[in-house]
């Protein structure tokens, strides 16, 4: 097995890692840490709540080392796109454990609040809605900028025709369709997309477009022609 072969299936099991744990640990904390009561819920429900971020951090793992592992195969087809997509996605990734602490900084938040419950509480509700305005603006943020390396690597591959068409130019598309998203949600314009139809529309495509991309990686790899059309005219 070559190191490009070996490379594409590495690949694509990140990308499951990263997509599958971002989900099951958003599953599991969610319940706890965005409830309109969450102050009274996040710190008796600490060991759920820290165990969904703990699920979710395992895609801070697998962040970075994606566009590491794609870097060899990327660059000779496009030096810059390679090297932005490498630099978008470990931003991405201080990003999401920036997240990740103020999550956990909540679960301190509902502590405190609960040690003392003979204290103003208008103090904490302040306090909490600075911190979820940090969870929502960061996570904005994040989404943002993993949209921009997603154009990156989605534009390459479609150029260098490593995987089949119609799979890179589906990504490059839902990275649009979530950079788009993300940036109107930024801007606060009210879309009046009820929250299940906003994810269809904008997330639910990338994720899945992402899964049927580790599958090709893992099974199909690279396409050899292009592999080897590269390496007969680097020779």
């Amino acid at each position: 097995m070559n190191t490009h072969r070996k490379n594409a299936i590495i690949v694509g099991v990140l990308f499951i890692i990263a997509t599958a744990f971002l989900f099951i640990g958003e599953s599991v904390y969610t319940p706890v840490l965005t409830t309109p009561d969450y102050l009274e819920t996040a710190y008796p429900g600490r060991i759920t709540a820290v165990l969904g971020i703990l699920l979710e951090f395992a895609c801070v793992l697998s962040i970075p080392l994606i566009p590491v592992f794609l870097f060899p195969v990327l660059w000779k087809h496009s030096e810059t796109l390679a090297l932005g997509y490498l630099v978008f996605r470990l931003f991405e990734a201080v990003l999401f454990v920036l997240d990740e602490i103020n999550k956990l900084m909540n679960i301190s938040l509902s502590q405190h609040y609960l040690a003392n419950q003979g204290a103003d509480p208008a103090n904490f509700q302040t306090a909490g809605s600075l911190f979820q305005a940090w969870n929502d603006w960061s996570f904005s943020f994040y989404v943002f900028i993993f949209a921009i390396g997603a154009m990156m690597l989605y534009a390459v591959l479609y150029r260098s025709k490593l995987i089949p068409r119609f799979i890179s130019g589906w990504g490059f598309i839902s990275a649009v369709l979530i950079f788009t998203g993300v940036l109107l949600g930024m801007l606060e314009l009210d879309l009046n997309f009820p929250g299940m139809a906003f994810e269809l529309i904008f997330i639910v495509p990338i994720a899945v477009q992402e899964m049927v991309m580790a599958l090709w990686l893992i099974v199909k790899g690279f396409d050899p022609s292009v592999i080897s059309s590269l390496s007969a005219k680097q020779a």
